[in-house]
């Protein structure tokens, strides 16, 4: 349990109790997408503290739900309905109280989103959420506002924290601070960056590209932080027989920075080398029936299967069946890429060796040679070689399946990262230092929090 001195709602120190973190989310319930919000914020609870969740929409329902779900018990969900009247007076009431800090808090954002009348449209969405949200916060003794995603959640916790006094911090991840699609486009992250006492972000690929947008005396501000998974769900498991058919497997929302259509080439080419394998592709997106079509194209319909999306409990079973994971990530033609996927961690907490590519942050993780192999992007015979290469030896896909297993337990154990996190969080609103309650550096340096 964090314990050291914390800020209350009037902002004055309140000693020996446990962090109040109020997490601004896409969604409640929380989207079966992103299970690392989720187990952070178990992680958070369990260590004895106290986690409000401020959701900006309702969560739809039928979506996949993971075992792990259940175990999240938040002290308050602020405003559950997407829109409601308790809502908007409540919006109405803190406009009325703070009138000229409210103005002078959306004029600030808004000068920076009025280039896109699609950022303009989005920011105002979440404004009557984060007007209402301030006096419940500052009423339940909230002492950090934190938003995973740089984009309308972190929006959400900046104006909250101008009207509730209470500062914010926010994780960015990928698609938020790297995607110019005009739909999803961050314009307002330089205003998020100024205001903002902490940013953290899941890879130092991300923290070097934002320190770049910030006078030098505020690069401290950003850090990293590691996601983290349920290491005992995905737990080392023996190396699989070689047998007669290699079993690969990919589990990716089906769009384009995932790189499924050159990997479904390479599997061609493997085909014409005369190689047995089976792949598995789960999950769903945008690219299902492109991909379904490229199958068939190149009469791969008994070897590459397509199927729907797991949960995290039939994640773990397919990665204890298969030889390898496969994702040939790639910078997309919006400039959108990977973090370090969640299901690379997965798959190497299991000991499985992962195949992809350099771009963002997935070098952190996959070392080539070490935890995985790394090819060039968009090239279906360099990945295809690469797969050959694990297929032919065996002592390699055990050593690098080991070594995998002993980077995730380093790096991206939950129970560390959110620890980490939690000292980082505390020494932010005492402070304090975190490295000295963080631990050793690793290689990356002093302000990574792994």
């Amino acid at each position: 349990m964090v314990t050291s001195a914390s800020m209350g709602p009037q902002g004055t120190a309140q000693a020996g109790r446990a962090l109040r973190v109020a997490y601004v989310i896409p969604a409640y319930p929380p989207l079966a997408s992103q299970p690392f919000v989720v187990n952070e914020m178990i992680e958070v609870q369990n260590a004895g503290n106290e986690v409000v969740v401020l959701p900006l929409y309702a969560g739809k329902s039928g979506r996949t739900p993971h075992g792990t779900f259940a175990r999240l018990h938040p002290t308050e969900v602020l405003f559950p309905a997407t829109i409601s009247g308790a809502l908007l007076l409540g919006a109405l009431a803190t406009f009325l109280r703070q009138p000229i800090v409210t103005l002078r808090t959306l004029a600030g954002a808004l000068r920076h989103a009025w280039v896109s009348p699609i950022a303009v449209l989005r920011f105002a969405s979440i404004v009557p959420r984060a007007l209402a949200a301030a006096p419940a916060l500052r009423r339940l003794g909230v002492d950090r506002i934190h938003a995973h995603f740089a984009t309308l959640t972190a929006d959400c916790a900046a104006v909250t924290s101008a009207l509730s006094g209470i500062p914010f911090s926010f994780t960015a991840h990928a698609y938020d601070i790297y995607s110019q699609e005009p739909r999803v486009r961050n314009e307002t992250l330089r205003w998020k960056l100024k205001h903002a006492s902490q940013v953290f972000t899941v890879n130092c690929f991300a923290r070097d590209m934002l320190r770049k947008q910030l006078p030098a005396e505020k690069h401290a501000a950003v850090r990293t932080a590691y996601v983290g998974i349920p290491v005992d769900l995905f737990d080392a498991r023996p190396a699989l027989d070689r047998g007669t058919c290699l079993q690969l497997l990919c589990v990716a929302r089906l769009c384009e920075k995932k790189g499924l259509d050159t990997l479904v080439e390479a599997c061609g080419v493997l085909r014409d080398r005369g190689l047995a394998f089976v792949l598995r592709i789960f999950g769903g997106g945008p690219l299902l029936e492109e991909l379904a079509a490229q199958i068939v194209r190149l009469d791969l319909v008994e070897s590459v299967l397509l199927r729907g999306s797991i949960t995290q409990e039939d994640v773990a079973r397919e990665m204890a069946a298969c030889h390898a994971f496969v994702m040939p990530c790639r910078r997309d033609r919006m400039g959108d890429m990977d973090g370090i996927p969640t299901v690379f961690m997965e798959a190497m907490a299991t000991g499985r060796p992962v195949v992809s590519c350099a771009v963002s942050g997935v070098p952190e993780l996959v070392h080539d040679g070490e935890t995985g192999l790394l090819v060039r992007t968009n090239d279906p015979v360099a990945l295809a070689d690469a797969i050959e290469r694990l297929a032919a030896d065996d002592q390699l896909r055990v050593r690098l399946g080991k070594g995998a297993r002993a980077l995730v337990e380093e790096q991206h154990d939950q129970r560390r990262t959110a620890a980490r996190f939690l000292a980082a969080l505390s020494a932010g609103i005492t402070g304090g230092d975190p490295d000295r309650t963080v631990g050793a550096a690793t290689r990356q340096g002093a302000d990574v929090l792994s």
